[in-house]
């Protein structure tokens, strides 16, 4: 056995009780053929979802980036992608022990929007969207039981499912909504949350909204500091330069 093919096989040796996630074509792994750039695609979507907390999607990234590599591919890349894999998997172990739990704790108090923001939270980093939005719009209907944090990421949570799908425009209004919910600093005092401001940037990007995006990072640069990474490299697309607007903001020459 080649060692690529044991790197790869040993990654993949250990089962999960759930579906890869939704919206990622069966067949896409299986007709590609190992490249650089392929590699770093997959990689970078891993990444991406690694980020955001979506274990199952992050999962399913690092294994394709492996089935990907090709044999002259960096070996720092290569051990990042294999260390990368090994935590989700543990994150992943850890999700599915605590599903049950919050499974019957739902079903013993349907009522308790709370239980039901959490499980439905855990659903979403198993891949399982579709029933992660069934369980925050269920949620949503006893909002008196959510704290405000956790009504703002159901608002929040389902503007990314309708984002994930293509929905952009219906994503917007619930990112709008989401960032009407302040948080409360240790001293007691509101501030704007930055996860929505992220979402409706990346919504601005994908359609086409220059103008709005602009605006939008300039807002969340003056107010929260530099944009994540995700955004930066969203913006760019739209020859946006993040990192430019944030150091003139700080008063250095580009």
């Amino acid at each position: 056995m080649e060692p690529r093919e044991a790197i790869r096989n040993g990654n993949a040796g250990h089962t999960l009780a759930l579906v890869k996630p939704a919206h990622i074509p069966a067949e896409q792994h299986s007709v590609m053929k190992p490249s650089t750039e392929g590699f770093h695609q997959a990689w970078e979507e891993a990444s991406l979802a690694q980020y955001g907390g979506e274990h199952m999607r992050a999962h399913y990234y690092f294994r394709q980036a492996l089935e990907l590599a090709p044999e002259d591919i960096e070996p720092e890349a290569l051990a990042e992608v294999i260390e990368g894999m090994d935590r989700v998997k543990d994150f992943l172990a850890e999700d599915e022990q605590a599903l049950p739990r919050l499974r019957d704790a739902v079903e013993e108090d349907p009522r308790d929007s709370e239980q039901r923001f959490h499980y439905a939270l855990l659903l979403w980093k198993l891949g399982c969207e579709d029933e992660a939005a069934r369980e925050y719009e269920a949620a949503l209907e006893h909002p008196e039981s959510l704290c405000r944090q956790c009504l703002r990421d159901c608002w929040n949570n389902l503007g990314w499912y309708l984002y994930r799908k293509g929905e952009y425009a219906k994503a917007l209004p619930w990112f709008e909504r989401a960032a009407t919910i302040k948080d409360l600093d240790p001293a007691l005092q509101e501030r704007e949350s930055p996860l929505a401001i992220e979402n409706m940037i990346l919504v601005y990007v994908a359609l086409d909204m220059a103008k709005e995006a602009g605006e939008a990072a300039a807002y969340y640069i003056a107010h929260f500091g530099r944009l994540p990474w995700p955004e930066r490299r969203a913006l760019a697309k739209l020859h946006i330069n993040a990192d430019a607007l944030y150091i003139e903001h700080c008063g250095h020459i580009v």
